[in-house]
C-alpha cells in the first residue's frame, strides 16, 4: 500500500467513525489523511496505536455512545479491524 493508498484508508476510516459518532478519532483520522496528502511523515500515525485510549481500544457499539444498530455492531467493527490493520501496516513500511 502505497501513500495514496494509506490516505484512502484513513479517509474511509474517517467516513465509518463520523458515521457512528466516534468524532474525536473520525477528526484524528481526517487530518492524519490530509498530513500524508501534504506529504507529511506517514510514520507518525503510528503513535495513535499505541497505549491506553489508543485507536486500538475503540470498540463500536450503542453502549459507547455510537449510532449504531444492534445488528450491525459486528460489521462495523470488523470494518474498523481491516481499516486499522491497513493502515498500520501501510503507515509502518513508510519507515
Amino acid at each position: 500500500m502505497g501513500e495514496p493508498d494509506l490516505r484512502a484508508a484513513l479517509e474511509e476510516l474517517a467516513s465509518l467513525l463520523r458515521s457512528v459518532g466516534a468524532d474525536p478519532w473520525a477528526e484524528w483520522a481526517s487530518r492524519s489523511a490530509d498530513h500524508v496528502a501534504a506529504g507529511g511523515d506517514p510514520t507518525a500515525i503510528r503513535r495513535a496505536f499505541g497505549g491506553m485510549g489508543s485507536l486500538n481500544d475503540l470498540v463500536i457499539h450503542p453502549i459507547n455512545g455510537h449510532r449504531v444498530a444492534s445488528s450491525q455492531v459486528a460489521e462495523a467493527n470488523e470494518r474498523l479491524s481491516l481499516l486499522r490493520q491497513r493502515i498500520f501496516a501501510a503507515a509502518t513500511r513508510a519507515e
